[in-house]
Order: structure tokens, then sequence, then C-alpha cells
């Protein structure tokens, strides 16, 4: 087939990409860790990364000093955990146990657009749909309240239940997005996430590369406005901000939702999709702070590594003390104001990669929440500073003086991630993750197989079926659904405006 990929930007890559956002200083500027890129993609395209598995995984600093090194092997990690909590040393082990089955049964669900009905299928005994309506429908807070009993690990543990999301973890459905996170296997283990060298640009450079070496072409700041549609009410390419018409049977929008509707404005369309994909909640919490450091943050009651760095400095550090302090972030930005103490996971990918900065200084990338897109009070014009102060001051109560080490820094907040990546209210997965955001409603009822109401136009972005996260599902199995349609005749088949399977 003749492909032409067309990008809004100057770059390929959308949030996956890795800048020289301060001279020297190469950081990955969105999405920053990688876990979850399906190896089908991989095996299928020949994706050749290098991705370092975090170890130790976490870091949680006290409030009066020290901290919890969460490590993969199971023995420190034990002996870490008893050190806050005997009982929690034990439960954890129990805790992996639960994610890992849950995992298990959803994962083969990833690779084809599956309903809610085929996810319940895959908990059918009894006893295996309780775990669907502890790990799917139920809270975050609800579970790590069941297994842990120290406000430490159970704000942790929670924290990765509410990534992304306006909710806060009491919120029945966060315990999805909990799983979500523990499908992922690009980092060799399922669960485990890690750092991809060269940053994640390094991905969908590689994805441009391969694409071009078969043949594609890929035009940048070549931004559409809108998609045609034929005579025959199919499609027939589309209109370039610029005004260029494209001609094309196929068209593949990478989109979120509500902005490929929006390139749909002249397409008659069903109402009920319309209906659908307008009430998706997009409005995003995130804020992301991107720094240059001229050395290492120090952690009150941890030693560094001499002069280089220390465990602490090597996996997440995650600040996220109680499923209470997470809860009230999430309520302050729920009334349109930032959250005074915000939840933040924070990396220093140049303490294990020292080439993304100049010698003796280091990147340092915080992903933090919670921030409305809509502050009550003011704008993120006249407050965004503001709020990046609310960020790093979370992180300087545990590492005093980092504030004086910083050479250079940018706040996205949820306008700027739109801005700057496309991403419709700042919502870093195209739409929320929450169970009834998910499968066949994904992104309307009916409309989840990756095609459209207009033949020939077909949705792979991260708010179709799966969800996003760099995983790459939605994408290969809208390039599935295309090639079912092409060989189902002679012709190019039109897909059933029911969206069923061709």
């Amino acid at each position: 087939m003749k492909t032409l990929i067309v990008e809004r930007s100057d770059r390929v890559g959308g949030a996956c990409v890795t800048e020289e956002l301060f001279p020297g200083f190469r950081i990955s500027t969105a999405s920053y860790s990688l876990s979850l890129l399906i190896p089908e993609v991989v095996s299928e395209l020949g994706l050749e990364l290098d991705v370092r598995v975090k170890d130790p995984e976490l870091f949680a600093p006290h409030p009066d000093g020290g901290g919890l090194t969460l490590w993969r092997d199971p023995a420190r990690r034990r002996e870490a955990i008893a050190a806050v909590s005997k009982s929690d040393a034990e439960a954890y082990g129990r805790w992996d146990e639960l994610w890992q089955e849950a995992a298990g049964r959803l994962q083969p669900l990833l690779a084809f657009p599956a309903t809610r009905k085929q996810a319940r299928r895959a908990f059918r005994r009894s006893e295996v749909e309780r775990l669907f309506k502890r790990t799917v429908d139920g809270s975050i807070a609800e579970l790590c309240e069941e297994y842990f009993e120290s406000d430490l690990m159970q704000g942790l543990m929670a924290s990765q239940g509410i990534i992304g999301s306006a909710a806060g973890p009491r919120t029945p459905g966060t315990a999805y997005i909990y799983l979500h996170h523990a499908f992922g296997q690009a980092a060799g283990e399922t669960g485990q996430w890690g750092f991809v060298r060269g940053g994640m640009g390094a991905i969908t450079a590689q994805l441009a590369d391969i694409f071009r070496a078969a043949g594609g072409e890929i035009r940048l700041e070549a931004e559409v406005a809108s998609v045609k549609a034929g005579a025959k009410r199919r499609t027939a390419g589309v209109v370039l901000r610029s005004g260029e018409e494209i001609d094309a049977t196929i068209v593949c929008c990478n989109a979120d939702p509500k902005r490929t509707l929006a390139l749909l404005d002249d397409v008659r369309l069903p109402p009920e999709f319309v209906e659908d994909v307008e009430v998706i909640p997009m409005q995003g919490t995130v804020v992301k702070v991107n720094c240059a450091l001229g050395g290492l943050p120090r952690f009150a009651g941890m030693e560094n590594g001499g002069d280089g760095p220390g465990p602490q400095h090597l996996g997440t550090i995650t600040v996220a003390p109680s499923i209470d302090y997470l809860e009230d972030a999430a309520r302050a930005a729920a009334e349109g104001r930032p959250a005074e103490e915000m939840f933040c996971e924070a990396w220093i990918q140049s303490a294990s990669e020292p080439e993304l900065a100049p010698a003796g200084k280091h990147t340092l990338s915080v992903f933090a929440q919670y921030a409305p897109y809509e502050l009550q009070e003011g704008t993120w014009a006249e407050r965004r500073e503001e709020i990046g102060d609310l960020v790093l001051t979370a992180l300087e109560r545990y590492a005093p003086g980092l504030t004086d080490l910083v050479e250079g820094r940018q706040v996205l907040g949820p306008p700027d991630l739109e801005e700057r990546f496309g991403l419709t209210g700042g919502n870093i997965f195209h739409g929320e993750l929450l169970p009834e955001w998910l499968f066949e409603k994904r992104p309307a009822t009916t409309w989840h197989r990756h095609r459209s109401p207009l033949p020939g136009f077909y949705m792979c972005g991260s708010g179709t079926h799966p969800g996003g996260g760099v995983c790459g599902a939605p994408g290969r199995n809208a390039a599935r659904a295309v090639v079912a349609d092409l060989t189902a005749d002679s012709g190019i088949s039109m897909p059933p405006l029911q969206g069923a399977e061709g």
C-alpha cells in the first residue's frame, strides 16, 4: 500500500519524544517510562530498544528523612517494607499475585477490540468473577486498605490507580487504572517499567525509520483541517490547514476522539456516535515539570554514592504518603484549585544515563497531579510558574535545596499539553481510563472496533481500545481492521455502519 503520514508538528512522536529542552539536556518531554508497548509491535516491526528496568523500582522519601526503597529483588524488597510494617511486607507478595492473575486474564484482550462481556468471560468462575469486580470495577483505595496497614504503602500503591485521571483513589474503577499499568511486558517482566536509552523519543524515531524503510512517506508541519467524504459517502482523503487536498480511500486518525470528531465536522454522522464522543471526560489534571539541574538532589537522611547517584536517584521517586493525601489533592482540582500538596512521580534518567546531561549535571522530570485544566482563579498563563513551584516544593520537602539546583525549568499544565501535543483537555490518555469508558464504549458504543460511521475512516489513537500508555495496541488493532476490510472481497469493502467486525 502507498502510505503517507501527515504530522502537525515539526517532528514525529506526538507525546513520545526526547527533546533538548535546555542546552546539553535531553529530556523525555511528556511520556517518560516504558512498559506497555505490546510484544507484537516490537517483534513484527523489528524494534530494537535498550530498555533498562528500574532497580530499585521506586524510592518513597519520608518526611523525617530516609525513605522506603522498593527493590526488584524480593528479599531486599521485603526487608525494606518490613522496616515500615512487617504486616505490609507479608502482604506485598499476595498483592503482587492479585495483579499478576488479573493482568494475565486480560492481557489477551489487548490485541483485539474486546467488549466488557468478553472481559468478564475471562473471569468466568464465581471466585474469579469476584477478582473482576475488585480489580476492574473497584476503587484502588479499598484494595490498598484491605492489603496494607501503613499509610505509606497504601498511598504508594494507590498512586498507581490514579495516574492521568481526574478521579481520586476512592473513586470506583480506579483499580482498573492500576491494572492497566500492570499489563506491560516491554521491560522484560510483566508489570515492570524501565527507561529507554536515549529517552522515549528513541521509540518513535525507530518507528519512523522502519516506516520509511518500508516505503512510507512522512510529511511534517502538515496539519489536517478536515476529512473529506466522497460522493458515495465514504472517505475521500483529507484537507490540510494550508488548503492542500490529499486524496485517499483510507484514512487512519491518531487524534483523540474529540479532535477526531472536529475533523469530521463536514461529515453527516449518527447522532448517537456524536453524543457518545461528546460526553467522554477529557479535562486532565496532570502537570509535567522538566528541569535542568546543576547537580544531584540530596534527600534528607540518604547518602549519595560518593559524588555519584545512590539508589534513591535510580528509580521513580514517588511522593504519595497516604490515600488521604491523594484524595485531598483530587478534591482540590475538582474545585478548580491546584493541589497545595501535589502527588509526584519524579525521575532522574541522567543518573543511569549520564549522556543525557552535561558532565556533572542532571535531568529531572516530574509528573504531578492534581491541577485542573480550568482554574477557579486566574489563568494558566498567569499562574503556570506558581503551579510549577507547588510541584517542586512537594519534592523539596524531602530534598532540601532542590530548587537551588534548577538551572532551567519547563512547566506544562493541561492547557500546555493540549497546545503542544494536541491532547484535548490535556488528557494524557485521550479520555478517562475508568471502566465506564473502556471496551465497547471506547470511544463510542458499538464503535470500539477502530472503524467509524464513515467507511474507510479508522480510529487508531489512545482514545480507542485498549487505551494509552505508549502501548501500540490501538494502532495495531486498527491496522488489522484495515487489512480485514481490504481483503474481505476483491475490492475495498464498506464496513457495516453498526461497527461490527467485517
